[in-house]
């Protein structure tokens, strides 16, 4: 599913949904009906990944919806935390954890002020969320620098997100995914290609271009 791909595509950036320190909760009403993120399975692209033993330790799953990704790396045995801005999303990831006995914690919380989790982890997901935290460089590179205080030295984000090659979705380019690493607390950033699965109607699903990165923090 996944490869290497090194080439720049260079910045074409485009709108994105909203988010913000105290804007998460805009999320609410879309997870009163169903939207094309939630797919009723973990992400292939993150099965693939755990399968490769991509996760180690304490998982934090951020944007985490109602839970199907964080599910799938709690029925593996991860001790997971997944976090949403969206109450109701959470509360819907918490019963299918109780219906399916599986572990997972899942919390009510914001991107922007992940370190008042109080916790450490070893490898952060972040399924198609990094877009939301703004249309800006600056209000990504925040959102990174809440992932470094919550990773220990060492540990990795893996990352998932629409490219720009898909034009129905907000999406990054690989050069706006660079910048929003491009400090001292993170190395050996690496992007390849693989594809994220979006519910196309009637229980179908279809598949879009999405860049795959693993970044270390340092």
């Amino acid at each position: 599913m996944s490869s290497d791909d090194s080439t720049d595509r260079g910045d074409t950036g485009r709108d994105t949904a909203p988010g913000g320190p105290s804007g998460f909760d805009s999320f609410t009403p879309a997870y009163e009906g169903a939207p094309p993120w939630e797919i009723a399975a973990p992400q292939p692209a993150v099965v693939e990944l755990a399968g490769r033993g991509r996760f180690t330790g304490r998982v934090l799953d951020v944007g985490c919806g109602t839970g199907e990704n964080s599910l799938h790396l709690a029925s593996l045995g991860y001790p997971v935390l997944g976090v949403d801005g969206a109450a109701n999303a959470v509360a819907r990831a918490r019963e299918k954890a109780r219906r399916r006995g599986l572990a997972a914690e899942f919390a009510h919380a914001d991107a922007f002020e992940l370190s008042s989790l109080g916790r450490k982890f070893d490898t952060v997901l972040d399924s198609a969320f990094l877009h939301i935290p703004g249309n800006t460089p600056d209000r990504r590179r925040a959102y990174t620098r809440e992932l470094a205080a919550v990773l220990v030295p060492g540990g990795w984000v893996r990352l998932l997100e629409i490219s720009e090659r898909s034009a129905e979705h907000p999406s990054l380019t690989r050069t706006e995914i660079a910048a929003a690493f491009d400090d001292a607390d993170w190395a050996d950033l690496r992007i390849g290609s693989t594809t994220y699965a979006v519910a196309a109607g009637g229980g179908a699903t279809s598949e879009v271009h999405a860049w795959l990165v693993g970044v270390r923090r340092s």
